[in-house]
This record gives structure tokens, sequence and C-alpha cells, in this order.
């Protein structure tokens, strides 16, 4: 599982850092967004029961890249590291694009699992989720039952009713909790981090604030 993800993380890097170069950093990011956010969305309305399996593939695996992303960030890989630039957090600035960063991978999260809970809709017909009070915009129904469901609220007005559907909803609950106690683990770490370097400046030189 580790390898899987050190080479999946790093080809994506690769290719994202080959996009940037030909047409910057904006773009490679509205492409990353486009890729793993739109695209998975749009493969659900596309009328053939082949596309929503499609897009709850490419949701399941951007959740995949963005565990072990999250996971690699907190635990630390030499070799990741150095293809992704990540060796050195030496700033407070730097440390708030790291906390940005997995902020947007969180909601990235909610919006993924969103997108299997409409595959899954789709292809049980209609019947994978119960509804107590349905708005009539089923994407914004389940995406609303995403974001409960990662904060483990659950008022219960939406509620998974296979056994799919279920298990989705499972691995969201796990993969929020991991994730907060991740993020929280990579904040105390990147804190310490910061501390000692500030403790082992030389005399006169202060350490870098952003």
């Amino acid at each position: 599982m580790l390898r899987a993800w050190v080479n999946t993380l790093n080809f994506l890097s690769t290719v994202e850092s080959a996009i940037a170069d030909r047409i910057g950093e904006t773009g490679a990011m509205f492409g990353h967004f486009l890729t793993f956010w739109g695209a998975p969305i749009a493969l659900l309305y596309v009328p053939s029961p082949i596309f929503p399996i499609l897009g709850i593939a490419l949701a399941g695996f951007y959740i995949f890249v963005i565990t072990g992303d999250i996971i690699l960030s907190v635990f630390g890989h030499e070799e990741l590291e150095f293809q992704r630039g990540m060796l050195d957090i030496t700033s407070v600035r730097e440390m708030r694009k790291e906390i940005l960063a997995a902020l947007i991978k969180y909601a990235g999260g909610v919006l993924s699992f969103a997108t299997i809970y409409n595959g899954l809709q789709q292809l049980h017909g209609g019947t994978a989720f119960h509804f107590n009070a349905a708005s009539g915009l089923h994407y914004f129904d389940l995406l609303y039952f995403s974001l409960i469901t990662i904060a483990t609220v659950g008022y219960g007005d939406v509620y998974p009713a296979v056994v799919s559907a279920k298990v989705a909803a499972m691995l969201e609950v796990v993969f929020g909790l991991g994730f907060a106690i991740l993020l929280f683990s990579m904040l105390v770490s990147l804190y310490i981090d910061l501390q000692r370097r500030k403790d082992t400046e030389p005399p006169g030189r202060a350490a870098p604030k952003g």
C-alpha cells in the first residue's frame, strides 16, 4: 500500500509539474480540480450505466490519493518529499500553505464521497439513500449528507438504504476522523520543527516568519 501511494503521488507530481511548467501553476491547479473534482461529477450525468461507475472509480481513486498524501506528509517519506520539494518547511508562511493544502484535500474528500453517493444512487435506481425531506437537487442532498457524515453529526434526515451505500458512509467516517487526527499531528509536528529551528539559529539571526 505504501509503495502504491508513493508511486502514484510521484507520478501525479511529475505530471502536474510538467503541466505547471507549460501553462503555469494556476492552470495546473485548475486542471487538477477539473480532473478530480469536476470530471467524476460530469460522468454521473452521461446517459449510460458505465459512466456512473467510472465517476465512482475516479472519485474513489482521488480519495485514495489524498489519503496517502496526508499520511505521507505527516509521517514523512524521503523519496516523495524530495520529488515534491517538501523537505524543508522553514517559515510560518510555508506552514500556512501546508495547512491550506490539507484543508483543500479535506474539501476534496467531502466532494468525492458525495460523487460516490450520487453514483450509487443512480446505479440503484434512486433507492440507495432514503430522504425524509428531499430538496429535489439530488447532488446537493448527497453533498449535504457527505458533509454531515464526515463531521459525524448524522441528523438522520438522509441515510443509506443499501449495503454499498452503508459501506461508503462508514469509510467516510473513518476518513474524516483519521484526517482530523493526522492534520492535528501534522500541525504539532510542523510547530515543533519550526521551534527547533528557531532554537538552533545562531545568536542575532531570527528564524524566518514568512
